[in-house]
């Protein structure tokens, strides 16, 4: 009986552990590099230092959160690069923005066919207008609902009914 009295407070405990799961978007505006940090919930990462990598893992600048979650930084090279950011408390959140979503008149950072200018401008153009329906999409990926919730709750009551019916087996033989 103790360790049924025990569950519900297991439980209680475990409910934040995704509460401050740090995320981090990214997408590329012209030749700079746009995003932000945020925790699962919606909450804006204020002040989170943030690293952005290149393709070969070298240090190409380093940032600071806005006061809105979000960090603007210059693109040297068209690479892949690795955006980075970690919380003082020490949670952490990695993004990949591929080569291909840099206008092709920036440098190579690697060999790689540019697009025509025609289709560059395109390109710019249409990353302009998705890169809100991406963050959305980001978020709410990331958010935890209500079916989420009632699936664990079932799971539980479940694994908690096939155990009772295993001991009431037991006890009749």
């Amino acid at each position: 009986m103790k360790r049924l009295a025990a569950l519900p407070i297991l439980l209680l405990l475990a409910a934040p552990a995704q509460a401050h799961k740090l995320k981090v978007f990214a997408s590329v505006e012209g030749g700079d590099i746009v995003g932000s940090a945020y925790f699962v919930g919606g909450d804006k990462a204020v002040g989170v230092p943030g690293r952005i990598l290149g393709a070969d893992g070298s240090l190409v600048a380093s940032f600071a959160t806005g006061p809105d979650g979000g960090f603007r930084q210059r693109a040297a090279a068209r690479m892949d690069h690795t955006i980075s950011v970690e919380s003082e408390d020490g949670h952490a959140a990695r993004f990949i923005l591929p080569a291909d979503q840099f206008p092709p008149s920036l440098p190579e950072g690697k060999a790689m066919a540019a697009p025509s200018g025609d289709a560059a401008a395109l390109e710019a153009a249409i990353a302009r207008q998705i890169r809100p329906l991406r963050e959305q999409l980001d978020a709410y990926e990331s958010r935890t609902r209500l079916h989420d919730v009632m699936g664990g709750i079932g799971t539980i009551f479940g694994l908690f009914g096939c155990w009772a019916w295993l001991q009431s087996r037991r006890s009749r033989s």
